[in-house]
């Protein structure tokens, strides 16, 4: 096993782990904790978890200070997904300086592991650098020089990509959701890349990618599409039209940030099978199960952790039911330990939403997983 190299610690903890709901023991209640041996022995397609890494002087949770973390994902995990450090603001925070240090030793280190990456993300609408939210040149040649530099500068070092993240919103017009673009239009969360590109830019960045890593699968990747709404109507409507331009596109990302009781198996189970149908991969990105959305259940109870496992378990099964071996791009939880999970600190709730406890040990939730795996 490689050790990556330690990075410099913040004198401020990440917002990952400062939020975190506590351990799985909160009601005093015996929780179960299983023994399952590993995840990614049990499956036929990637098992794999997104996970916290230094920038500079940021995220002094990452894996390369946490040895006890190393372990755990060497043991049941076979591919990873950087939480940040591969997205714009952090590969390329001032024009034309692009920083790949602390991404490059993650990448190693998961190389020399036997692990693979699943890169995240190329175009995205948020967590871009300044200065890119303001640029006032060429739009389309500087996408073409970000997304060319990076994926190049990773070719034959990681497997697949998130070349476009969440390029529409979360309304309903007429049975479709419309593209973001405006802050106004967006719910404040307007994509500078539509209003400089149109949706142009989504195939462009395609052809972007796949001229630079040819190698590389190529995803588009999108939350709340699981339930079979308006917003995976659009994510088809746009996959339709990117395969009758021959665009390079090889699947469709699902991030998965579920709640315990929505949407149901059922939902999930058709969504998939809608992108099936189209003949591209599924791939389940950022899987994470809200046990406490509404802040009303904030004591995670014995009960709740077999309701987790429970429905961990359904969603695993929907995914083997409705996915052929061909198709399927993996499995990753977004994060491995509570202690580390985005959700506490966006909802404003104690939750814990991953298979590990914030002591890295197994839940039931880990069980319900291992149950389907194939």
């Amino acid at each position: 096993m490689r050790v990556l190299p330690l990075a410099l610690l913040s004198t401020a903890i990440s917002i990952g782990l400062s939020a975190c709901g506590g351990s799985s023991s909160d009601s005093g209640e015996p929780i179960e904790v299983p023994q399952v041996e590993s995840l990614k022995a049990l499956s036929t397609t990637y098992m794999g978890a997104a996970v916290p890494a230094g920038y500079e002087d940021q995220f002094s949770n990452g894996i390369e200070t946490r040895p006890e973390l190393q372990d755990v994902v060497i043991q049941h995990f076979d591919q990873i997904t950087a939480e940040n450090i591969m997205k714009s603001a952090y590969i390329q925070p001032r024009q034309g300086d692009f920083t790949f240090q602390d991404a490059d030793n993650l990448v190693d280190w998961a190389v020399d592991n036997n692990i693979t990456v699943h890169a995240h993300a190329l175009v995205w609408h948020s967590q871009m650098p300044s200065w890119m939210e303001n640029y006032q040149g060429d739009w389309l040649t500087m996408m073409d020089t970000h997304v060319s530099t990076v994926a190049d500068h990773f070719k034959g070092r990681v497997v697949s990509w998130d070349v476009v993240n969440e390029a529409f919103n979360d309304n309903d017009d007429n049975g479709y959701a419309t593209y973001r673009d405006t802050d106004a239009n967006s719910g404040g969360h307007g994509s500078p890349w539509y209003q400089n590109l149109g949706k142009d830019y989504i195939p462009e960045a395609f052809k972007m990618a796949h001229a630079a890593d040819s190698g590389a699968e190529l995803y588009y990747n999108d939350y709340n599409i699981e339930d079979d709404g308006a917003k995976l109507a659009s994510v088809l409507r746009m996959a339709d039209e990117l395969l009758a331009d021959d665009i390079p596109i090889d699947g469709i990302g699902f991030q998965m940030h579920v709640n315990y009781d929505w949407p149901s198996a059922q939902a999930i189970g058709t969504s998939f099978a809608k992108v099936v149908a189209k003949g591209l991969k599924v791939k389940v990105t950022e899987l994470d199960i809200k046990m406490n959305p509404n802040g009303d259940r904030n004591t995670f109870t014995a009960t709740m952790a077999e309701e987790q496992k429970i429905r961990y378990q359904e969603i695993i099964k929907a995914y083997y039911d409705n996915v052929p071996a061909n198709l399927r791009g993996g499995i990753t939880v977004w994060g491995v330990s509570d202690a580390d999970s985005w959700i506490p600190h966006f909802t404003g709730h104690n939750d814990w939403p991953l298979l590990f406890n914030s002591s890295l040990e197994q839940k039931p939730a880990i069980e319900g997983v291992a149950n389907e795996l194939k």
